[in-house]
């Protein structure tokens, strides 16, 4: 997701961001305040870790969770929140940067890596086992990739 969305009718509204997330939260944030709803922030990197996970353990049930920040953040941070107890409805992910892409292979279950910046790229070779794999649309959370089909020759 790259653009937030207001979710109303929330006990407190919390947000996790970094300064160029923050520009991207920034309507929320001020949709927020205009309604003087309950809200927290912290700042991604202004913060250490484990400050982060005591922050978002003290949250109660009915809070909502936006977190802006870079891919590269985005990913540990979203499964800290998820193992804290938040839900993919009591949360919103908003990344942006460079994003990298991973395939699962249905051979070897290895997963292979590839930059998003060629969003053309529809095939790619298993780096474990060389399979040439088209890369389809199916995402499974679960590993974190995209299935590869084995390609038609």
């Amino acid at each position: 997701m790259d653009s937030a969305t207001f979710v109303p009718g929330k006990r407190k509204y919390l947000f996790c961001t970094d300064e160029k997330g923050g520009a991207i939260l920034q309507s929320i944030i001020d949709q927020v305040v205009d309604k003087n709803l309950s809200f927290e922030m912290v700042f991604i990197g202004k913060v250490q870790f484990t400050d982060l996970v005591a922050w978002l353990s003290e949250q109660r049930m009915g809070s909502y969770l936006y977190i802006a920040a870079h891919w590269n953040q985005l990913k540990a941070i979203k499964q800290l929140a998820e193992e804290i107890g938040f839900s993919e409805e009591e949360a919103q992910y908003i990344g942006y940067g460079e994003k990298e892409k991973n395939v699962f292979c249905g051979r070897c279950h290895g997963i292979t890596t590839i930059d998003t910046e060629n969003t053309e790229q529809v095939e790619v070779d298993c780096i474990y086992c060389n399979l040439r794999l088209e890369i389809s649309n199916h995402y499974s959370r679960l590993r974190d990739a995209y299935l590869g089909y084995v390609a038609k020759l």
